[in-house]
């Protein structure tokens, strides 16, 4: 279900955002009227509803001594090709 509720002034809003609260909604959004800048006296549509936000699922925690090792090992064959190459490279052609 979702509820707009207008107010103007900051004391309006507040008393509607904590009646709103009060039913179990929680805001989604607020809009301001069209044309509001900085400084103007609040006004606009707040926006709630009463569905519950999706669950949060955290990524699992990284193994960082895992990907530590993982770079190691590719760090030491780059260096093995490199050397491989200077190698190559100081060989006499023939």
């Amino acid at each position: 279900m979702i509820v707009e509720v207008k107010y103007t002034g900051l004391e309006d809003r507040k008393q509607k955002i904590a009646e709103q609260e009060s039913k179990g909604l929680r805001m989604l959004h607020d809009h301001f009227v069209a044309g509001w800048e900085h400084g103007d006296e609040l006004k606009g549509t707040l926006i709630f509803t009463d569905e519950l936000p999706e669950p949060f699922t955290p990524e699992p925690p990284r193994d960082l001594a895992a990907e530590v090792e993982e770079l190691e090992t590719n760090y030491g064959e780059l260096n093995a090709r490199v050397k491989d190459l200077e190698d190559d490279k100081d060989e006499p052609a023939g």
